[in-house]
């Protein structure tokens, strides 16, 4: 009798462990799935998850850009992607990969200034002692009402999500890295759109002119699309769009 309620017991033991692995594979294959490499810049990998994350969230302001001055002439009919992928992607990575060895130093400082705000201290005097845009340092950050289209990538998505009196994490944009603190949101009105009142520390990237640099590297990246399918929206990276 014994020997039987031994066997029923590593059955279910058995049957137990098989199914927790049958349910385990999900997520594992999701994570797989998100570590999927779908295009490099330079060689370096662009993950699938990271590219989603950045289409799922630009892509609610996507019509907003139409009101920016010159960005139909800019696009030239490209999707929305194509613009997505240069700004937030092809761009940032080009400044990190030329100022490679700033950005540890960068990021320190950035921290420091987080941790200080965090904890509670006047975002004001945080910025005027950490940050290197000399035009805000000097009003404590104060960047003044803008509306989404006066605001780099992806600086503008973050800060057009956040609430008033709301401190963003560090973020990297093509200038260097910011921590974002938004006083008041403005609704949008006759004539204007959705504004925000913000203030930021940025620890520059030890660039001349960012965005021109910028500009230049996305135009001499070497930009590889793997997966296929993105073809028909990443149109500038793509030698067959079909």
């Amino acid at each position: 009798m014994r020997a039987r309620h031994f066997f029923i017991a590593a059955a279910a033991i058995v049957a137990t462990a098989a199914l927790s692995g049958l349910t385990s594979a999900g997520p594992a294959e999701k994570g797989d799935k998100d570590a999927e490499v779908i295009a490099t810049v330079n060689g370096e990998p662009v993950t699938k998850s990271e590219w989603a994350e950045i289409w799922k969230a630009d892509q609610w302001f996507a019509p907003t850009l139409k009101t920016k001055p010159g960005y139909s002439d800019q696009m030239a009919g490209r999707p929305y992607e194509d613009y997505f992928f240069k700004e937030e992607i092809v761009k940032i990575r080009g400044m990190s990969q030329k100022y490679a060895d700033a950005l540890p130093q960068m990021k320190s400082t950035i921290d420091a200034a987080y941790q200080k705000a965090k904890a509670g201290g006047d975002f004001a005097q945080i910025a005027k002692e950490y940050s290197q845009d000399q035009g805000s340092a000097v009003k404590g950050g104060e960047l003044g009402p803008k509306e989404f289209h006066d605001l780099v990538f992806p600086f503008n998505r973050v800060a057009f999500k956040m609430a008033e009196g709301e401190i963003s994490e560090p973020l990297l944009t093509i200038f260097g890295y910011h921590i974002i603190k938004v006083d008041r949101v403005i609704p949008a009105a006759e004539g204007k759109g959705k504004m925000i009142d913000a203030r930021h520390v940025l620890i520059r990237f030890p660039s001349p002119d960012a965005k021109k640099e910028s500009e230049a590297l996305a135009q001499n990246a070497k930009v590889e699309v793997l997966d296929k399918k993105l073809c028909k929206k990443l149109v500038s990276y793509c030698t067959d769009a079909s």
